[in-house]
């Protein structure tokens, strides 16, 4: 309410700007005849832009209350162009020429100000009609004058036909930069609902191209991370507790991967899927996920910590990561299409968090991670295992671990 009070307020506003002019225009063509009139039009219309003001100022505003002015607008270019036309040797070309009517494109572009195509088009109906009813009205004014010339009918209507085309042109332009306004509220409300789950440039990715955003293959570094017999620990547990639980949790997690650059892909209960360098690869991909994983085992001990404090089961947890290719995208499912990586790589990299438990590991990596580590970057705490026997896989694998006994270094 507050917004749409400040915009109506800065609209009425704009009507001191058409006072000016009007102002201006008086005090420049000083007509003897009808300097008066024109003195107390003046103040009239200057009275009724100040009761615009107080009604938007007082809340009492209401949107309807803009045809009123449209229509006082429209009667005051109208009544300039009948008060000229009918001084005793003027024209209907003179009185379309006069400077006071410089006016009737200034409230144009008032009328424009609200970004509604209706009054822009009734404020030029309004005025186009009555100028031509006037003039018609000025034929009879005169007994001995016939008619207006050829060449005063033809400069008549060019002015009236550049009137109208101008506000053509701005009901084209309001109904143009409405569509432009609702494309971008729409995208940018679809792009706010996909940064809740996606990060913002995987969010950009889904806003523009949605179910065409097709499959591609790049390698990517792959991080899965559960909690530790949770399935034991959720029996235990009020259906509202574990629902709480779940929710810090993966409050933590996403908090933690979206500062290291990464996207979480999906939440399988207490499971969470992470991936780093899709769909767009770096050099810093498989570090960036180590350097996560570790920050995440970190913070998530701490809060632990701060449950066991307040009397709560503690909780363990353990994570897999591997380097790969990968391939991804929207993958279509009827009504249920995922935007998701998939690979061997992706498996590999679940089978290793697993594989946490059987080892009594907090961190498991493949060897495609250490390869990318800097040197030296595990520490003496880590222990390496060789050729080891994946579930559910037939190649073995050499898998670098940190046991659970062991603090991050």
């Amino acid at each position: 309410m507050e917004v749409e009070r400040r915009n109506e307020l800065r609209t009425v506003i704009w009507r001191f700007l058409a006072l000016l002019v009007f102002a201006i225009s008086v005090a420049l063509e000083p007509d003897v005849i009808n300097h008066q009139a024109h003195i107390a039009l003046l103040i009239a219309y200057a009275a009724t832009s100040v009761l615009a003001v107080a009604l938007v100022v007082s809340g009492l505003f209401r949107s309807w209350l803009n045809w009123p002015y449209i229509c006082i607008d429209a009667a005051l270019v109208v009544y300039l162009a009948a008060e000229h036309m009918f001084i005793p040797g003027s024209s209907f070309v003179e009185a379309l020429a006069t400077p006071s009517l410089a006016i009737a494109f200034v409230l144009l572009s008032h009328a424009s100000m609200r970004m509604r195509a209706g009054p822009v088009a009734v404020f030029a109906a309004l005025v186009t009609l009555g100028s031509a009813a006037v003039a018609a009205l000025s034929l009879f004014d005169d007994p001995f004058q016939i008619g207006m010339s050829s060449e005063e009918l033809q400069a008549a209507s060019v002015r009236l036909l550049a009137f109208a085309a101008v506000a053509a042109i701005q009901v084209m332009l309001v109904v143009d930069i409405r569509r432009l306004v609702r494309f971008a509220v729409s995208t940018s409300s679809e792009r706010a609902n996909l940064s809740r789950f996606f990060s913002p440039t995987t969010a950009v990715l889904l806003a523009s191209g949605g179910a065409h955003v097709g499959l591609q293959r790049n390698e990517a570094a792959v991080v899965f991370i559960d909690i530790r017999g949770f399935t034991g620990l959720s029996e235990q547990m009020a259906l509202e507790d574990v629902a709480s639980l779940l929710s810090e949790y993966r409050q933590r997690v996403v908090e933690t991967v979206s500062e290291w650059d990464g996207r979480v892909d999906k939440f399988m209960g207490d499971g969470v899927m992470a991936v780093f360098g899709f769909p767009h690869p770096d050099a810093t991909d498989a570090v960036r996920a180590f350097d996560c994983a570790c920050d995440l085992i970190h913070r998530l001990e701490t809060w632990s910590d701060m449950r066991t404090n307040d009397g709560k089961i503690p909780l363990q947890f353990g994570v897999g990561i591997h380097h790969g290719h990968v391939i991804g995208g929207v993958v279509l499912g009827g009504r249920h299409s995922e935007y998701t990586v998939l690979g061997d790589a992706v498996n590999l990299a679940h089978r290793l968090q697993e594989m946490s438990k059987t080892l009594g590991a907090k961190i498991v990596i493949s060897r495609e991670i250490l390869r990318r580590l800097p040197s030296g970057r595990l520490g003496l705490s880590w222990r390496w295992s060789q050729n080891v026997q994946v579930p559910g896989r037939m190649e073995a694998a050499d898998v670098f671990y940190l046991p659970i006994e062991q603090m991050l270094s």
